[in-house]
């Protein structure tokens, strides 16, 4: 029953070093320091574009702050677009892509960011949180402000 015990003990705290992304080798498949996928949009929205869009493919950390870790700024997106966001997109210097994350994109109307605005158009990866190195990040632009 002990070994048990010691067994979940280990599994629960290499699956708390996995999502801090302090684990070896946690960056998943794809490489250190990278996401990769695909923006699509559903068609139904597809009138609501403005000429001036933006694109916005945002990473978050799952806890805490609502601010992005990393952007990759996408102006006059033709669907479907192919992103892959690195250390070189990552908002404050000496932060890097690792771990666990939160990846959606914002179709942004006016193409300033920040917070959604009437207008604005989003989606998530449905498989959130995914660990930095995946490349197979698949998100449908699907919800209106």
């Amino acid at each position: 029953m002990r070994v048990i015990g010691l067994a979940g003990g280990v599994i629960v705290l290499a699956g708390l070093a996995a999502w801090m992304g302090l684990a070896h080798g946690c960056d998943g498949p794809g490489g250190k320091g990278a996401i990769a996928g695909q923006v699509k949009l559903d068609p139904q929205l597809a009138s609501r574009v403005s000429p001036s869009a933006v694109l916005f493919v945002i990473v978050r950390r799952p806890e805490g702050m609502p601010r992005p870790i990393a952007v990759k700024r996408i102006d006059g997106p033709t669907f479907p677009v192919t992103f892959r966001i690195t250390n070189d997109d990552v908002m404050v210097q000496g932060s890097e892509l690792r771990g666990m994350v939160n990846v959606l994109a914002r179709l942004d109307a006016d193409g300033q960011a920040g917070p959604p605005q009437p207008g604005d158009l989003e989606g998530q990866y449905e498989k959130n949180p995914t660990l930095v190195g995946s490349t197979d990040v698949e998100i449908t632009i699907n919800k209106a402000y």
